[in-house]
């Protein structure tokens, strides 16, 4: 297992995982550029899946060459696992929540959660980023592409 370090594993891992999802794909009808079928889209996901692998694999072998081993990761002491935690915890949250609560109250709560807990910032920040973020992923999601985002009890 010394022979490799964990950008190297990592990025093998999601290389295989790009090229099956690409593959996959295929089975869906990729369609033509004019007319991408349902396939189309996987197919590009997939692909893009591969080139950040391929560029993490190359990452990850000049970092070898240059005496970086590998460590592991659970056990590392320099992994803190504090913020990560949090971040799935809020984020599992947030799928819970949205239905019940709708994509605007819930996405500002997320985001002030993300603003103050997991980075602090000061209130002022905290606040306006959170409404200029949901107000941007708003207007995006549900005025510029019609998507049927859920609404709250407040009918938003």
């Amino acid at each position: 297992m010394n022979r490799f370090n964990n950008e190297q594993l990592a990025s093998a891992f999601w290389l295989v995982i790009g090229v099956i999802v690409a593959i996959s794909s295929f089975r869906l009808h990729l369609g033509s550029l004019a007319s991408p079928d349902t396939g189309f889209m996987p197919f590009l996901s997939g692909l893009a899946m591969c080139l950040f692998a391929l560029i993490g694999l190359i990452h990850g072998t000049l970092e070898r060459r240059r005496g970086v081993r590998w460590t592991p990761v659970i056990i590392g002491a320099q992994v803190r696992w504090g913020k990560s935690l949090a971040v799935l915890v809020g984020l599992l949250a947030y799928v819970f929540l949205l239905t019940s609560l709708g994509f605007v109250l819930c996405t500002l709560l997320l985001m002030g959660f993300l603003l103050r807990a997991i980075s602090p910032q000061r209130w002022s920040l905290v606040v306006w980023g959170s409404v200029l973020i949901t107000t941007g992923a708003y207007v995006i999601f549900d005025l510029w592409l019609k998507s049927q985002l859920p609404k709250g009890p407040w009918g938003f």
